[in-house]
């Protein structure tokens, strides 16, 4: 029992080694792989009969691998393993060779020709092969006084051929799931990336149609400082766009800014937006703030922010906008007198494309989380339904 054992650990092993590769390897080259399978199939043989018992009573476990190249249509190594099998059972068992490999050929063909019934078919074969040699050959091992073994002989090829082949298809879609689970985890990352792109190339082309519908050709004054300022918002949805080129991670390129500058822009832009019925009011106290930062990228999130602010305000609501400057840090707080957001909204807040919006993609709050963590600053929301949101957006100073 014990040697049988091991016969199927030294058959099994190199199989799972093929599953493990296959798994993790980043080749996705068919041959490659079949190759790497061929080889683990011939391995299989070869641990057996080097190292495995070898005595007439486990020998059949020989089959396996067999069994699997001919259940994954591998004619040619099944070919060779169907040689290599005869040979070596015909001497384990006494009978002619040619015997062994036509009872093989049998199988090997049918399985060609019919489909799915490969168990059925190998133990049909293994019964034809043994009548035949208790009928017309004489034999020490395969004989009708030996009856307990063949009993126990057909028994257990019936058992196996079944448990193998089951165990091949299990393994086989254990693997394509793995496989297809990859392939979701990267269109998931290549449309988050979409998703994160157009959300952010919504407010640049709102803020340049705003300026658009107020452009007057007859004030040289307005129009110059209009144009300006749809260059820039240009300039930043041509940024956005390169993110294409990497669906993975938002690109960050630091550089010694001016904090208040950029709030300045923002709110100037970010009036736009507003209406009679929404107020926007802020106050920045604080004049030549520096930090490490990307001007465009720290932009896109409080523009996003103060968009998400005055969204949720239905009606004659407010908007305040205030900033504060401690040793370390400069702290910006957006507040709204919107609907504020339930427990349930709120513990879903971040989250890759949950969304409360009709048309939202879910990416706003993420996108801007990661954008303040690579500027190793915080952002923190607070909010109670019916009574507003804020949030508050921590940087580090530049030392």
């Amino acid at each position: 029992m014990i040697t049988g054992f091991l016969n199927l650990i030294y058959i099994i092993f190199p199989y799972f080694c093929y599953c493990i590769y296959i798994m993790h390897s980043k080749s996705k080259l068919k041959e490659e792989n079949l190759l790497f399978f061929d080889f683990a199939l011939i391995s299989s043989f070869y641990l057996c009969v080097r190292f495995g018992n070898t005595d007439y009573k486990t020998a059949f476990l020989i089959n396996i691998p067999l069994i699997i190249a001919l259940y994954s249509k591998r004619n040619i190594i099944s070919f060779l393993l169907i040689i290599i099998t005869s040979f070596f059972l015909s001497e384990i068992y006494n009978v002619n060779l040619y015997i062994y490999i036509i009872s093989y050929m049998i199988t090997f063909i049918l399985n060609i020709v019919v489909k799915d019934k490969l168990n059925i078919i190998f133990i049909l074969a293994k019964i034809l092969f043994i009548l035949f040699v208790l009928v017309f050959t004489k034999n020490d091992i395969i004989n009708f006084n030996n009856y307990v073994f063949l009993l126990q002989y057909f028994v257990l090829i019936i058992i196996f051929s079944y448990l193998f082949i089951l165990f091949y298809k299990k393994i086989n879609q254990t693997m394509k799931l793995y496989s297809s689970l990859q392939t979701i985890s990267k269109e998931k990352k290549l449309y988050e990336s979409l998703f994160k792109i157009t959300h952010e190339i919504k407010n640049p082309l709102a803020v340049c149609k705003g300026y658009l519908d107020m452009f007057d050709i007859n004030n040289k004054n307005k129009a110059n400082k209009y144009i300006n300022i749809i260059n820039q918002e240009i300039d930043r949805t041509l940024l956005l766009l390169k993110d294409f080129s990497n669906v993975s991670k938002i690109n960050i390129k630091k550089e010694k800014m001016d904090i208040s500058m950029l709030l300045f822009d923002v709110c100037d832009e970010a009036s736009l937006m507003y209406t009679n019925d929404v107020k926007f009011n802020y106050t920045i106290n604080e004049n030549d703030v520096y930090i490490d930062g990307d001007y465009n990228r720290l932009k896109q999130v409080l523009i996003n922010v103060l968009k998400n602010a005055k969204e949720a305000i239905k009606s004659n609501g407010n908007v305040i906008l205030t900033t504060k400057k401690t040793l370390k840090n400069y702290i910006i707080i957006i507040r709204d007198d919107g609907v504020g957001m339930d427990k349930e909204t709120f513990n879903s807040l971040g989250k890759p494309f949950y969304t409360t919006k009709k048309n939202g993609t879910g990416l706003g709050v993420c996108f801007s989380k990661e954008i303040i963590e690579r500027h190793n600053g915080i952002i923190t929301y607070n909010s109670k339904q019916n009574k507003g949101t804020t949030v508050k957006i921590i940087l580090p100073l530049k030392k």
